[in-house]
């Protein structure tokens, strides 16, 4: 019985089913050419991450800001023109999911300069979005217990991917957030509402 408890714990944990999840989208968007090569920074294309609970995903008119002007001859482009054409919206398959009796917004987090790695890891390395954190709720109350480490300075980008906090920068946070009052819920009303 012990051993069946221990393999639906584990087995059944979102580390073990969601780490490493990547569907294929309709059109191969790579994150790593448009993120990593040209730098477009996250909130261009995810526009109301600040502002709003949900990341939203791109309209086709988003992409084709940039695209009316790139001509390049690709079957993935030609797929973006004409849904363009036809004025459809891509249907982007969503990567990082909770579950519905979890809430989570992502504007809190962004405007507590939470950096956009700490959650969806080095996206300007993945040619295909996946997911590499579990999102559970022992990861998220592990960073709410002890965020210093995922606050960014005022000087670094949330969206700076290659971002790597050092041990002084973990004092200077803890000093932060003992100053600012800083305490991320812990309880359970702050994320199941």
């Amino acid at each position: 019985m012990g051993g069946l408890l221990f393999f639906f714990t584990y087995y059944a944990s979102p580390e073990y089913t969601d780490v490493g999840y990547e569907p294929d989208q309709p059109i191969s968007y790579s994150h790593k050419f448009h993120v990593g090569t040209l730098g477009l920074d996250c909130r261009y294309c995810h526009s109301f991450v600040e502002t709003s609970a949900e990341a939203n995903i791109p309209a086709t008119e988003k992409c084709m800001n940039c695209h009316q002007n790139i001509q390049k001859n690709s079957d993935e482009l030609k797929k973006l023109k004409d849904t363009w054409n036809h004025a459809e919206n891509i249907e982007w398959i969503k990567v990082h999911m909770l579950p519905d009796y979890a809430y989570f917004d992502h504007s809190v987090h962004i405007n507590s300069k939470i950096g956009c790695a700490s959650c969806h890891g080095r996206v300007d390395q993945m040619e295909k979005v996946m997911q590499v954190e579990p999102l559970s709720m022992s990861w998220c109350l592990d960073c709410h217990r002890d965020p210093a480490k995922h606050i960014r300075p005022d000087n670094v980008s949330v969206t700076q991917m290659d971002w790597v906090a050092s041990d002084e920068h973990e004092e200077k946070m803890n000093e932060y957030i003992k100053i600012h009052k800083i305490s991320p819920p812990e309880d359970c009303t702050a994320c199941h509402r």
